[in-house]
């Protein structure tokens, strides 16, 4: 878990164009699915997004096919661009700059002599004051858990940021935290209490010779057409539970992940044409609605009659089972939340950290809205759900372990 946590961090600090959002509730509305009414593209619409990103045409593959008719078109392309005296701005060149600019100065012998390995590195960034002297120059600031390994003068750039004292838990400098004063609440006596006790726990359950109430509940009965905003019930899990080992089965043939794997990868290239999109790290939507997600690309493929057959044995329509997926594993994240989570989420809502943000560019910001309001949304849960789901946590948590954690395909994060 730390490993997602430090991802997150990297995330937020790391992405760095040209509309500024008030803050995080503005991408509320993006984060929301409907299975139903959702109007989802079409395969020959991320077909042709995909024409956008492909690979340049340098019309020869050797030296002979220079030989013949030169296509004078690209010739004169080409020799314009040669008479210019204008630079070309690379496509991370902000980003890179903005990174660099809010990083301490003493950790770039760590990532300076890389970037002269990187190829086309913009030479903006190359001359950049304390880039530009660490190249070819190994880090003098060193752990000293691997200062003494042999020829460690030999390991790649691309590992120097291994050599820093901060990633072994070394620091060179005292940092004075601020002493926390010991608060204890006001307790208030209640004459009351004893009376709210009994409501919530009957004293008969503890007499001898006390039967428990037998007869079903709404928790043992199934939800009549669930919709997203329908409330879970126990019933309803153990029948989703029961529909997973045949559908990651049928999602894990060949054919599926070979076809599931493209429309990932062409959908998250659609979605950066999106007005709010385009500041949404790829696949992040995966992460926060895997199911929904899953029935809306086996509906781009056409699939989603193979899909629904399998989950129909249960009961369901794949919406609601869809639904029934989410609302599942979003009860599993709260049941499993940390208080640094919590907190987190609550300085998110609140907006504690908008002040720091309007500092950084404007592609950054609405990168770090993306990923705060993401993180709300798939906490985003009634507490009748995660009451429903403690009931079932067992078998959900077992389910977890025999899928190595990735339900067809789409891994399942507790954050």
């Amino acid at each position: 878990m730390k490993i997602i946590r430090l991802i997150f961090l990297l995330m937020l600090y790391c992405f760095s164009a040209n509309r500024v959002c008030a803050g995080v509730a503005d991408f509320a509305s993006f984060f929301e699915i409907d299975i139903e009414k959702d109007k989802l593209p079409q395969m020959a619409d991320l077909y042709d997004v995909l024409k956008k990103y492909a690979v340049y045409d340098k019309k020869y593959e050797s030296f002979f096919d220079l030989l013949g008719d030169f296509d004078e078109e690209f010739k004169t392309t080409i020799a314009s661009y040669g008479m210019q005296e204008k630079r070309l701005k690379g496509e991370s060149e902000d980003q890179y700059i903005e990174f660099l600019n809010h990083m301490p100065k003493k950790y770039y012998q760590y990532i300076g002599p890389q970037l002269f390995e990187v190829p086309n590195m913009s030479e903006k960034i190359l001359n950049l004051p304390g880039i530009k002297e660490t190249k070819n120059k190994f880090p003098t600031r060193i752990a000293e858990a691997v200062k003494d390994i042999e020829n460690i003068e030999h390991v790649s750039t691309y590992l120097y940021a291994l050599l820093m004292p901060e990633a072994w838990g070394e620091y060179d400098e005292e940092i004075e935290y601020p002493q926390i004063t010991p608060y204890y609440p006001k307790l208030i006596y209640n004459e009351n209490l004893g009376t709210i006790l009994q409501k919530l726990v009957r004293p008969e359950k503890f007499q001898p010779g006390y039967k428990a109430d037998t007869k079903k509940t709404k928790s043992d009965l199934r939800t009549l057409h669930p919709t997203k905003d329908s409330l879970l019930t126990s019933a309803d899990i153990k029948a989703f539970l029961a529909t997973l080992d045949e559908v990651d089965a049928w999602a894990n043939k060949d054919e599926n992940v070979n076809m599931f794997s493209k429309v990932t990868i062409l959908w998250n290239l659609y979605g950066r044409e999106d007005a709010i999109g385009k500041y949404v790290p790829a696949g992040y939507m995966d992460l926060i609605h895997p199911c929904a997600r899953f029935v809306q690309k086996s509906k781009i493929l056409g699939k989603d009659k193979e899909l629904g057959a399998i989950v129909a044995k249960k009961g369901f329509s794949i919406e609601e089972w869809g639904y029934t997926c989410d609302k599942t594993i979003k009860a599993h994240r709260v049941t499993n939340v940390t208080s640094y989570m919590v907190r987190m989420i609550r300085e998110f809502q609140q907006g504690v950290y908008d002040g720091e943000i309007k500092s950084l560019s404007n592609y950054t910001q609405n990168v770090r809205f993306s990923l705060m309001q993401g993180i709300i949304q798939a906490h985003k849960v009634p507490m009748n759900d995660v009451l429903e789901y403690r009931k079932n946590r067992r078998e959900f948590v077992e389910k977890l372990k025999k899928f190595k954690y990735s339900f067809f395909n789409h891994r399942i994060y507790s954050f």
